[in-house]
């Protein structure tokens, strides 16, 4: 309504403006050469007429603006699920509405992603804490001795609980951009070396060949720990959901300032449904099989924003029964280092 009265307002004076200067007759009765009554009449008519399509004109320019108002206000106040309409002419008006129903869908994808997370590491917390408490009350209640055999599976939980916590804490800090990379000139080629022969053992114990090529031992600027963890993460998904017998190759090469990578593997494959969802957080593509392992279904989430806080690239190609490759390019120097 403040709108609307100060459109009317000033449509009001712009006509009465125009037509005192524009009316011989009026200027004539104004400077006092001749007074009837039929002028005052015409005078009286005139500006009735122009408040009246002053205010005409107020109310066409703000009855979008109000209903616009009071969807936006429903919208929010309410959280409801409708939007703003937006029919009408394509205009700075239709503009605003579309980016309140943008401004909408994300406050609502927000509010979602965060039920869910608090519903997820609620989880993830709750099987730990359950083994804790189920041990530690047989344990006072004199069922079991408390020796060293006993007090390994209560500190294996305590370590997963603290891997939780940090990784968690590591996502949300490359998620809001604020997490400090040691950035250094490394040799990539060894860091992929050291990795492989860390998790030769568990591929070893599948029967699982674990083969690693690359284009000599070129340097890379970056956090040399982020850069190990995403592919510790990626190599150890790899060989973890690799059958028994199955293979892994790692390949990396040097190709327009961009280091390249690829983990591939031929396991049972990722089926399509679930590839654009494969780098969230808690992601599962099969049930639990991330907390059976001793995952804590963050690796993945991990390994894409630690590559992209260094400006590197990572998608997945899969073929279910064929098998997955990871692609990751990260650049030699990145260009805001």
């Amino acid at each position: 309504m403040k709108m609307r009265m100060k459109l009317f307002l000033t449509f009001f004076a712009f006509g009465v403006v125009i037509f005192l200067l524009s009316n011989q007759t009026i200027t004539e009765f104004a400077v006092g050469s001749g007074s009837t009554g039929r002028q005052l009449a015409v005078s009286f008519v005139a500006v009735c007429a122009i408040a009246g399509f002053s205010y005409l004109l107020a109310i066409t320019f703000c009855r979008r603006l109000e209903v616009l108002a009071g969807q936006s206000q429903n919208a929010i106040t309410h959280r409801t699920s409708s939007y703003v309409e937006t029919a009408g002419s394509r205009d700075e008006i239709y503009e605003i509405a579309q980016s309140v129903n943008k401004l909408k869908t994300q406050l609502t994808e927000g509010e979602d992603i965060r039920n869910r997370l608090v519903a997820d590491v609620a989880h993830e917390l709750r099987t730990p804490i359950a083994i804790l408490r189920g041990h530690l009350e047989t344990i006072l209640s004199g069922g079991i001795e408390l020796d060293r055999d006993h007090l390994l599976p209560l500190l294996d939980e305590t370590k997963r609980m603290s891997r939780l916590i940090q990784d968690m804490q590591d996502l949300n800090l490359a998620e809001a951009g604020k997490l400090s990379l040691d950035r250094s000139w490394t040799p990539f080629g060894s860091n992929l070396e050291e990795i492989v022969s860390i998790l030769e053992i568990e591929a070893e114990a599948k029967s699982i060949t674990l083969h690693l090529e690359g284009e000599g031992d070129r340097e890379l600027y970056g956090d040399t720990l982020r850069i190990k963890q995403v592919f510790i993460n990626l190599l150890g998904n790899a060989v973890r959901y690799t059958p028994e017998g199955g293979q892994v190759d790692v390949r990396y090469t040097y190709l327009d300032g961009q280091m390249v990578v690829t983990v591939s593997d031929n396991g049972p494959g990722i089926a399509p449904e679930s590839l654009p969802y494969i780098f969230k957080r808690f992601y599962r593509v099969e049930g639990s099989r991330n907390r059976a392992s001793g995952g804590t279904g963050l690796g993945l989430a991990i390994a894409k924003q630690f590559v992209e806080v260094h400006g590197g690239t990572i998608y997945v190609e899969s073929e279910p029964g064929v098998g997955t490759v990871f692609t990751v390019s990260l650049p030699v120097y990145p260009p805001n280092p």
